[in-house]
This record gives structure tokens, C-alpha cells and sequence, in this order.
């Protein structure tokens, strides 16, 4: 089953609330579909959620767009890859990184199409070729944007009523706001809900970073992802706090996570799928992690029906990622399965809402991607 074809396009999808952290700038919402075409007539679909305004730690990583992402699938990887073979993942992944360093949201797009073409030439679910369930189902945890107080708290509040038993808070601008608002939402929600403040780097450095993270221990926080920038910064809050400490912007792919193993930078690894170039990359990092007994959540940035199912076959597969999962419940228009917990879009690219049993996402057990992709959603939602 060869590769025919490679084509992306950019297409944007209504949000049910603006949802901001430290440092975006960028609206949520904005993706890019690809479609991997095969011999066969197999059609895989990838996507990309990228950001012009996030990068790692101090930069080092660049950012991407919808525009760039698009050319350089067109111009730069898709030349590279057709002719090969449409399930040769592992090959797929080198022969892109052999024309192109970087750009890890667009190889990202087409690494998940593979795999979405491969399940369906074999007729296995995503899950299964990566080695079979390890869970049952994968749960969510809600994440609740940089928002005032007072909808904060409503927000968080409103996902747990709907089933879900964690929360990402995002803070990192107003260090006494976060306090604040863990301290309200374990008061209102008791001890049994996982709550997890993230600061996308932005408790400062040294002290006052480490300072941040006990404030937040004692308000009631359960674990404290990215407080500061850099692996010195965020090894010394680690050996400091009291609490688990996540590396996101830290930790890209698995030379990352080995870099943040060796020198006690975190305790936990945040996995996007975007930043180590899809599962080929991503499943490096959750190897490191299960080999130095770290735990892991999928993460991202909120990505459409094409990506969440993607993300949801990566954490049944690895037994690392034991931590609540900040991605998106996908449905289509009036058909969503809760009135806040994982609704961020108000409709979305696939035919059938994810099924969701005590906050948690059940498995796709249709070939690939387990989806059926609404292409009539992807021609209206898409931009000229």
C-alpha cells in the first residue's frame, strides 16, 4: 500500500468559550487536516494544531501556523514520501526527519494519517498496533482557562458535576489569583479531585518559583506543572516541593525526556503527540518515563476530533500515562455527551460523539482512528 498523495488545508472550528494561558496569544481552534491517500484507495487524516506563539524552554523550539505547516507538508514532506509504504511508520518518520529539522506539529499531522491508513489496511483500531489497551478508557481532565475568578470557579465546578474527576487550572500570571482559586475549588470540591495548576512557566526562576509551588501546596494543589523555564530552574523546584512537578515546555521528545530524567527536573512528563512528531516520537518519551517510573498525561492543544482520537489510542496503549488526560471530548453540534467537562468546540469534524462512561473516554474500536470523519464539516469549516 503505497503512498499516493499527501495534502493538508487549514480549518477552524467554533469555540463554546475563549480559552487563554500564560504566554497564548494565538485563538483556539485553529488546525490543520491532512490527507494520506494510498494504491489501495485507503484514506488516512492527520491533523496539526499549531501555534506561532509557543516554542519550549528559553525558544528553543519554533513556533508554527497554519500556513507554515501547510507548505511545508506540501513543498517539504510530501515529496519525501511518496512511493513509500503507507504503514512503514518508523521509516515514514526518518525519511521526513531526513528533509526536515524541526516543524514536529507538521510531521505530527501525517504521522497520525499513517496510522489512521494502517489501521484501516489492516483493520485494527490505532491502540491495537501500538501493542494493545493497557486501561479500559482514558480520563479527561478538564482544563480551565485564564479566566476571572469567579468563572473559574464555575467552570471547574461544572466539569466535575459533569463526570470528571480532575482539573488543569491554568495560572502563571497572578500568582495570589491561582491561590486563590485552588484553595476555593478544593473547599468546594473536597479531597478526592485532582487539581493541577499550571503555569506555563510562569512563577519566575529560582525561589520565587520554588515559593509559588508551597503557596499552592498549601492552598491545595495536587500537582504543579511547568512553574519555571529551564532544566536548573525546574530541578531545583522539584527537589524542593512538596508536591509532583510536570515538565511540559520542558520536555519535547525523548532526548528531552532523558535530559529531564537524568537531572531530577520533574517528576512527571506531559506528552503531546505535536511536540515529539506524533506517535513515532511520542512513544520514545513515554518509554523514558515508564523506565524511570515517571508518570505521564497526554496533553495538547485542545485539538479537534482527528487529534483527540489520536490522543485517546496513545493513552490506552502506554502504561505511563496514568494521569488524567487535558484533552478535548469530541462531538458533533447539539450532540455532546456533557455541558462543560471536555467541551471546548461547538461542533466538530467527526459523525458521532466519543462515548464517555465516569469522565473518562471509552475506546475507538473502529479501524484507524476509530472516527468517521465528516468531511462535509471539513469543507465548511475550512479556510480560504
Amino acid at each position: 500500500m503505497k503512498i499516493t498523495a499527501v495534502t493538508a488545508f487549514p480549518f477552524r472550528l467554533p469555540v463554546r468559550r475563549d480559552f487563554k494561558w500564560a504566554g497564548l496569544i494565538a485563538d483556539l481552534g485553529g488546525f490543520v487536516a491532512v490527507r494520506v491517500e494510498t494504491e489501495g484507495g485507503v484514506t488516512g487524516f492527520g491533523e496539526a494544531t499549531p501555534l506561532p506563539d509557543w516554542g519550549g524552554d528559553w525558544g528553543r523550539r519554533c513556533g508554527e501556523t497554519q500556513a507554515s505547516v501547510v507548505q511545508m507538508i506540501e513543498q517539504v514532506l510530501a515529496p519525501a514520501l511518496i512511493g513509500l509504504d503507507a504503514t512503514a511508520v518508523t521509516a515514514a518518520r526518518a525519511a521526513m526527519d531526513r528533509v526536515l529539522i524541526g516543524n514536529s506539529y507538521a510531521k505530527c499531522a501525517i504521522d497520525i494519517a499513517l496510522h489512521d491508513a494502517w489501521g484501516k489496511i489492516v483493520g485494527q483500531p490505532v491502540y491495537k498496533l501500538l501493542g494493545g489497551a493497557v486501561r479500559d478508557s482514558v480520563p479527561v481532565a478538564h482544563m480551565i482557562g485564564l479566566m476571572h475568578e469567579a468563572e473559574a470557579l464555575d467552570e471547574g465546578l461544572g466539569a466535575v458535576a459533569d463526570g470528571v474527576h480532575a482539573l488543569q487550572i491554568k495560572g502563571g500570571v497572578d500568582l495570589a489569583r491561582d491561590v486563590r482559586l485552588v484553595a476555593a475549588l478544593r473547599r468546594e470540591l473536597g479531597h478526592d479531585i485532582t487539581l493541577r495548576l499550571d503555569a506555563n512557566q510562569g512563577y519566575g526562576h529560582g525561589k520565587a518559583a520554588t515559593q509559588a509551588v508551597l503557596r499552592l501546596a498549601e492552598a491545595g494543589a495536587s500537582l504543579v506543572e511547568q512553574p519555571t523555564t529551564g532544566l536548573p530552574f525546574m530541578a531545583a523546584v522539584t527537589a524542593a516541593s512538596p508536591l509532583p512537578i510536570i515538565a511540559d515546555e520542558s520536555c519535547w521528545d525523548i532526548h528531552d525526556a532523558l535530559d529531564v530524567a537524568e537531572r531530577g527536573a520533574a517528576d512527571c512528563l506531559s506528552i503531546y503527540l505535536a511536540k515529539a512528531g506524533g506517535f513515532v516520537g511520542a512513544g520514545g518519551v513515554a518509554r523514558v518515563a515508564a523506565a524511570r517510573k515517571m508518570a505521564c498525561d497526554v496533553n495538547g492543544s485542545i485539538e479537534s476530533a482527528i487529534g483527540t482520537a489520536a490522543n485517546v489510542h496513545f493513552a490506552l496503549a502506554h502504561g505511563a500515562v496514568t494521569l488524567g488526560a487535558v484533552i478535548a471530548i469530541s462531538a458533533p453540534a447539539g450532540t455532546h455527551p456533557c455541558r462543560i467537562a471536555g467541551r471546548y468546540y461547538e461542533d466538530d469534524v467527526l459523525t458521532a460523539p466519543m462515548a464517555v462512561a465516569d469522565g473518562a473516554i471509552l475506546p475507538l474500536d473502529a479501524p484507524g482512528l476509530g472516527i468517521v470523519v465528516d468531511e462535509d464539516k471539513l469543507a465548511h469549516y475550512r479556510c480560504h
